[in-house]
């Protein structure tokens, strides 16, 4: 057997009681815990098996006077391990009948430590969230800066809905927990109203991501019909545009897109087997001109994926 091993354990932040059960279990079947590295690796040094207690603190202001805060902890017999992420880790050596001693005093002492947490830990994501995430999620969707970057906007724009959602499972996940905790320690009857309207703000940010990506998605155009042809001014087009044109040889299409974001998909021909042009507006550089060979009825199909810009055709 050897003398070091690691193990995977996932605990969110308030299931550090399991945490602190699963290391005393581990240093009663003798191996100590000697680091913690991302993103849940346990690390571990064999030892005589010996019933020892851990327990973790979360408070930022104590490990910046780390000296004093060690100190306190070593005063009642609490042997100071790191800090990982925020956690400092202690342990002691215990007897069954010590094995559920805590370094905190009181309920209200455990509460702190959790309102610690949440403000050290929940409330810099939540900023994030919506001062970062959405925000680029808004631009990125709706294909602001255009050109050539759409297509790693688009990937872009769905990396970071994926990733809200993912934000939004996990702040729901946390809150409950928040809550099955908060609620053993206070009497506090205004708690499950403070947890409702956590809730209700983690729908209204789930609406809003819907809402960015529906609005996106919305076409917003106007098309003008003209003597020889149409003129198609879009602020976002999410759908197709047909204008059908009886049309003889020598006649010419011509066509001209000042694109200002996203991508126009432009095919003309007598049916969709038969076309004669078929290309992405911002390859042509916007503008160019289709000759007429045979008689026919032809079809101009515009296909918008969140187009920006002023479409001109006409017909000489």
């Amino acid at each position: 057997m050897g003398k070091t091993k690691t193990e995977f354990k996932w605990y969110t932040i308030p299931q550090y009681r399991k945490e602190e059960q699963y290391l005393s279990e581990m240093h009663k079947k003798g191996w100590k815990l000697t680091r913690v590295s991302w993103p849940g690796f346990y690390h571990f040094e064999q030892c005589e098996p010996e019933n020892v207690t851990y327990r973790l603190d979360y408070n930022q202001e104590g490990i910046e006077n780390k000296s004093e805060y060690v100190q306190m902890f070593a005063d009642c017999g609490w042997e100071y391990l790191f800090d990982f992420v925020g956690y400092s880790y202690f342990r002691k050596a215990s007897d069954e009948a010590e094995m559920n001693e805590e370094i905190f005093c009181d309920d209200d002492s455990r509460l702190d430590m959790m309102r610690r947490v949440f403000k050290g830990r929940i409330v810099p994501l939540i900023v994030i969230f919506f001062c970062c995430i959405l925000p680029q999620l808004f631009i990125n969707m709706n294909g602001f800066g255009g050109g050539n970057g759409n297509i790693v906007q688009h990937v872009l724009a769905y990396l970071l809905l994926a990733l809200g959602i993912i934000y939004i499972v996990l702040f729901g996940i946390f809150a409950m927990q928040f809550y099955q905790y908060e609620k053993n320690f206070a009497s506090d009857e205004n708690i499950k109203t403070k947890y409702v309207c956590i809730f209700i703000g983690l729908i209204i940010a789930l609406m809003a991501m819907i809402g960015i990506v529906c609005w996106a998605n919305h076409s917003r155009y106007k098309v003008t019909d003209t003597e020889s042809g149409f003129i198609l001014d879009a602020e976002a087009l999410n759908e197709d545009i047909v204008k059908e044109y009886e049309l003889k040889p020598g006649d010419s299409i011509y066509v001209n897109h000042d694109g200002d974001g996203g991508e126009m998909y432009i095919s003309i021909g007598k049916d969709p087997q038969n076309l004669i042009f078929y290309g992405n507006t911002f390859d042509e550089f916007g503008e160019f001109a289709v000759s007429i060979e045979e008689s026919g009825i032809y079809q101009i199909k515009c296909v918008g994926k969140r187009a920006k810009g002023k479409l001109e055709v006409e017909i000489k």
